[in-house]
């Protein structure tokens, strides 16, 4: 028989990246762009895998590339 567990929190999906305190407008800046390309598909598959509607856009910036989260 087994035990029924109430008020387990389930754990977040692990990622380097701090997506979830990402808000519309902020970014990441990265000074590798296999780094950055690495991160904008981790962004994608986090927010599929959480049901999320968010949308990333990477650019060059003057000191690398930065990846922003425009919605």
């Amino acid at each position: 028989m087994y035990k029924v567990d109430n008020g387990i929190e389930y754990p977040v999906m692990r990622t380097k990246y701090p997506f979830h305190d990402m808000g519309v407008g902020d970014s990441i800046l990265f000074a590798e762009r296999p780094d950055a390309d690495k991160a904008r598909v981790s962004g994608m598959r986090w927010t599929k895998a959480h049901g999320l509607d968010w949308k990333f856009s990477l650019r060059t910036v003057e000191n690398g590339w930065r990846l922003w989260r425009i919605k």
